[in-house]
């Protein structure tokens, strides 16, 4: 009984597709675009992915909740009002030396100003806070450094500008080191932070720190406008999953502070992030699928295509199949041809479809600020799910012409 190798399967395959080249290319083109189809979605999903998390670690809220003075809920609470002091820079020093749950807390004192660089003037939001913000935010300067804890000690006038107001008042120069104006206040620049968040992932506050200015809370007190009350307290913990008692500790240290008296609100934003990020995968893992389904549909019409030109393919070849099962050919051989035919037009297609798809992606990394790095798992997987559809459409064809007679096959 004849038997072939597979490489000479393959030889005798490639062969086939090469005799009939239009037919063969045409049928090429669906695996070709359903591959690279696959290969852009899902490359596409892995950077919006990457570029979503970015952003999201980027906005500094990661661990982080918020204290903010609010009315007394309870009526008894609002007649015993005047007996709290109401939330000051005192709350944040009892919470930075009696919090045990807490890495890092920063007091904040908010105030609309115009500063001036030279000719050029803005209204902005002034964030006076304790050195430690950055800490608590996890703020990094692309120029220059941020305030230290000498800079508060010594209430020094410096400042750290937000990305964008950076931009609007010296445009491209360096800043750091020039000389800025708060109300008719001199502040030295010593830094510029880095952008906050990305275009898939921002908040109101980043939007407005990256338009304003940072200034030690003492300067802001010695110079613009003294008193111990601030706006807000930020506070920073590692302990992620105890939010809640985290949550607690801190009512507790101020309520003490405030002579029981509930005229404050702690804001938990970290599980608001957590609760936010569980939501954001959900819907990116949804969003994969649906696209990679539609993709593979995409792949499923070039498998289509292969299984229409093998039974084109075979029908002409019946004299050839019937001859060769005649002098010795087995049912295994013409089966591994058959499929070794369908399996290389599939392994053509999904080559070409790779390297298109990865140019497209190449070309459409501008819009992303990471850009699109291949995913080598996204890659793989488009690549045999194309191989895969190539040979079961090829399977069905082959297993009839394995199990024609030589007699019917020779007769047509």
């Amino acid at each position: 009984m004849m038997r072939l190798s597979l490489s000479e399967s393959l030889r005798s395959a490639l062969v086939e597709v090469w005799a009939h080249k239009l037919r063969s290319g045409l049928t090429l083109t669906g695996v070709t675009l359903g591959t690279a189809a696959m290969v852009v979605l899902m490359t596409l999903m892995a950077g919006v992915r990457e570029a979503v998390w970015s952003g999201v670690r980027g906005l500094g809220f990661d661990g982080v909740m918020f204290v903010s003075a609010q009315r007394p809920q309870s009526l008894l609470g609002q007649k015993k009002a005047f007996q709290s002091r109401g939330l000051a820079l005192r709350d944040s020093q009892a919470l930075a030396s009696e919090g045990e749950s807490l890495a890092a807390v920063a007091a904040v004192r908010l105030a609309d100003r115009v500063v001036q660089a030279g000719s050029v003037s803005k209204r902005v939001q002034v964030y006076a806070v304790t050195a430690s913000y950055a800490q608590v935010h996890d703020r990094q300067v692309q120029r220059g450094r941020f305030f230290h804890q000498g800079d508060e000690e010594a209430a020094r006038r410096v400042a750290v500008l937000g990305a964008e107001l950076a931009t609007s008042l010296f445009g491209h120069e360096n800043p750091v080191g020039k000389t800025v104006k708060v109300g008719d206040v001199p502040f030295q620049v010593i830094g510029v932070e880095e952008r906050l968040g990305n275009r898939f992932a921002n908040s109101g506050w980043t939007r407005r720190e990256m338009e304003g200015i940072l200034i030690p809370l003492s300067a802001f007190r010695a110079y613009l406008s003294g008193g111990q009350e601030v706006n807000l307290i930020t506070v920073r913990t590692d302990r992620k999953d105890k939010l809640a008692a985290v949550k607690a500790e801190i009512e507790r240290i101020i309520r003490r502070s405030h002579n029981r008296i509930d005229d404050f609100e702690v804001e938990n934003v970290a599980d608001e992030m957590l609760r936010a990020e569980k939501e954001i995968r959900v819907i990116l893992r949804n969003w994969t699928i649906v696209l990679a389904a539609i993709a593979g549909i995409s792949l499923l019409v070039g498998g289509v295509g292969i299984y229409s030109v093998l039974r084109i393919s075979l029908a002409e070849r019946l004299y050839e199949i019937g001859l060769r099962k005649a002098i010795g050919a087995s049912d295994q051989a013409i089966l591994t041809q058959v499929l070794a035919e369908s399996t290389s037009l599939s392994l053509l297609g999904a080559a070409s479809g790779v390297i298109l798809g990865l140019l497209v992606t190449r070309m459409a990394s501008s819009a992303f600020e990471a850009g699109l790095p291949p995913s080598p798992a996204g890659l793989a997987f488009a690549f045999g799910f194309a191989v895969a559809v190539g040979f079961f459409s090829g399977l069905w064809p082959a297993r009839q012409a394995s199990r024609l007679s030589p007699v019917e096959a020779m007769r047509g």
